[in-house]
């Protein structure tokens, strides 16, 4: 599959590239990828140069993993990343710390939603969303994006070593699901 670009009312995804290691290595550096995310920890630049240009290609090109930069206008710096994975379609992201709090996650998170459900992947009905427990920031933009909280008998996340933490999980559907907003009571009760 070759890489698609999606703009959005704020935003343009595109392609991360090599030019980004600089901002991939200093965002994944954040503690909190340490506690919430998958990413290698500690994070090097080599870890960076690796994923844009070994693992972000190769994943557009088998389709096993869309990955899209999120900026705020072609050729600006990249603010954070957005991709879908093939195995049910799951949705994953992150937003560079002095990005975050503007709703600009959520505003990509929903956009690459709607592309996939409207046919940007073959036969997908449903984009699932899942992120280790206790992490409100990504089930606040979950939330907005029109995902419904859902509770699957085994809701784990793996780790980085291999082990397995609970988790929280989504599912949106095209049509956000009435429920949607609701289904988030208990754990974000009174978040905005």
């Amino acid at each position: 599959m070759l890489p698609v670009e999606i703009r959005t009312a704020r935003l343009l995804l595109d392609l991360p590239v090599p030019a980004d290691a600089d901002d991939v290595t200093r965002f994944c550096q954040d503690p909190l990828f340490q506690r919430y995310l998958t990413t290698p920890w500690p994070y090097t630049r080599a870890h960076a140069e690796s994923f844009l240009t070994t693992y972000v290609p190769s994943g557009w090109a088998s389709a096993s993993e869309l990955t899209w930069a999120i900026r705020a206008e072609h050729g600006g710096p990249l603010l954070g990343v957005v991709s879908v994975r093939e195995t049910q379609n799951e949705i994953g992201f992150w937003m560079g710390s002095e990005h975050r709090g503007h709703g600009l996650m959520s505003e990509a998170a929903a956009a690459v939603c709607d592309w996939v459900l409207a046919g940007g992947i073959d036969g997908a009905s449903t984009v699932f969303w899942r992120a280790v427990e206790g992490n409100t920031a990504s089930a606040k933009v979950a939330r907005s994006a029109g995902f419904r909280r859902i509770e699957p008998a085994d809701a784990t996340v793996p780790t980085r070593d291999g082990s397995t933490l609970p988790a929280w999980y989504g599912v949106r559907e095209a049509e956000i699901d009435p429920r949607a907003e609701a289904s988030w009571s208990g754990i974000l009760e009174g978040a905005a």
